[in-house]
């Protein structure tokens, strides 16, 4: 998914809504102890706030960040290709950017099947 199609479909109020509602479904099903009530829908911001989100847990090496990885559909190997594409990014800032866009897509996905 393309920055350019992210920062579109973070624009729907709808979608968004729902991309919120998935967000803390994920966290909070993987053990994670978050709220995403007021989300900014702006991407950067977006990001901003999921990197603070996950930043305890990086540092304390907790296995959390594992399950919630797998919860989301995001694998290793995906991890180190997108690393490896955006050298200039933080290991949080990867994972950031891949859970905003799995579970955009995830959103998407049921959306446009459930209709």
């Amino acid at each position: 998914m393309e920055e350019l199609s992210v920062h579109s479909y973070l624009e729907k109020e709808n979608l968004f809504n729902l991309f919120k509602a998935q967000l803390q479904k994920d966290f909070e099903s993987s053990g994670i102890d978050t709220s995403f009530e007021s989300l900014p829908s702006e991407f950067e911001e977006l990001k901003s706030t999921i990197i603070k989100t996950l930043q305890p847990l990086l540092r304390s090496g907790s296995s959390l960040i594992n399950i919630l990885l797998y919860r989301i559909d995001i694998s290793e190997l995906q991890q180190k290709n997108y690393q490896k594409q955006n050298q200039h990014l933080k290991y949080e800032e990867v994972l950031a950017e891949l859970i905003i866009k799995r579970v955009l897509q995830k959103v998407i996905l049921k959306n446009n099947f459930s209709g």
